[in-house]
C-alpha cells in the first residue's frame, strides 16, 4: 500500500477508486484516512491540511499522521511540498524531486523518541528508491521534474521576509516551504520510505517584483495539478507492477 501526503491546493485525488474514510487511533491522537484504488495501486489518501484547508502549518500533528499511515500498512510514501522558489532558476509551476532539507521550524514535536536516546542518520533522508521510481516516471511521461533541491522548512504560516530569503540562500536552500519537516525525519525514524516532490508556486519574498498574492499561487497550483498527479499516478501505478 502506497500513503500519499498532499498539502495546500491538493485536497482529492481524482480517479481513486473504492474510497473509503477510515479513522486511526495514535498514540497522538485520530487521524482520518482514506483508503482506496489509485492507478491501480492500493493507496492510502492524507491531505496534511485537512480536507478543507483548515489546519495550519504549525498544527499538523505530524507525529500522528505518520504512525497512522504506517499502522494501516502504507510500505512507503509520497507527499507533494508546495513551496517558494529560491532558486532564480525555477520557474512557476517547476517540479523539484527533492533530496536534502534544512530546518527553520520552532516548536515542533518532530521525533518519536521522546523517552529515550536515538540518533537517527539523515545522510540521504529522501528514499532513493522512491526517488528513482519518480525520476524513471518522469522519463517515461515526458514529465519536467529536477532532479535534485534543497528544501529549508520555514515555521510559517506567515511567508517569509526577503532577508530571510537572502539568508536561506546563502545556506543552499532551493525551495522554501512551512509542512516538509518533521514529516521526513518522522517517516525515517519509522523505516517508512518517503520521497517528496517540491511545486513551486511563486517566487519566494523577494525573488519577484509583486508581493505575493494567494489567488496567483492558486492559479499556479491549478495548472501544475496536471503533471503532478501524472507523475504521482504514474508512480504509483509502477510501484503496483513491482510489488505484486
Amino acid at each position: 500500500m502506497l500513503g500519499l501526503i498532499t498539502g495546500s491546493g491538493f485536497y482529492s485525488l481524482p480517479g481513486l477508486a473504492n474510497a473509503v474514510d477510515r479513522d486511526v487511533e495514535t498514540p497522538y491522537g485520530t487521524v482520518s484516512l482514506v483508503h482506496g484504488s489509485w492507478k491501480g495501486c492500493p493507496v492510502v489518501f492524507l491531505p496534511r491540511h485537512g480536507a478543507d484547508h483548515s489546519v495550519p502549518p504549525q498544527r499538523i500533528p505530524y507525529r500522528a499522521n505518520l504512525w497512522a499511515l504506517a499502522e494501516a500498512g502504507a510500505r512507503a510514501v509520497f507527499a507533494t511540498a508546495v513551496s517558494g522558489g529560491i532558486n532564480p532558476e525555477y520557474r512557476n509551476g517547476e517540479l523539484v524531486l527533492i533530496d536534502q532539507f534544512i530546518n527553520f521550524t520552532h516548536g515542533r514535536e518532530d521525533t518519536f523518541f521522546d523517552e529515550e536516546v536515538r540518533h537517527t542518520d539523515m545522510t540521504e533522508p529522501y528514499d532513493r528508491y522512491l526517488r528513482q521510481v519518480l525520476s524513471e516516471t518522469a522519463t517515461s511521461e515526458a514529465i519536467e521534474l529536477v532532479d535534485g533541491g534543497v528544501y529549508l522548512c520555514a515555521n510559517g504560516p506567515r511567508f517569509e521576509t526577503p532577508a530571510e530569503i537572502r539568508m536561506y540562500a546563502g545556506f543552499g536552500g532551493d525551495l522554501v516551504g512551512m509542512t516538509g519537516y518533521p514529516e521526513v525525519v518522522l517517516a525515517r525514524e519509522l523505516d517508512l520510505p518517503y520521497a517528496a516532490v517540491g511545486v513551486v508556486s511563486n517566487p519566494a519574498a523577494g525573488m519577484g517584483s509583486e508581493e505575493l498574492s494567494l489567488d496567483d499561487i492558486m492559479a499556479v497550483l491549478d495548472e501544475a495539478a496536471e503533471p503532478l498527479l501524472r507523475l504521482l499516478g504514474g508512480a504509483a501505478e509502477l510501484l503496483a507492477r513491482r510489488w505484486a
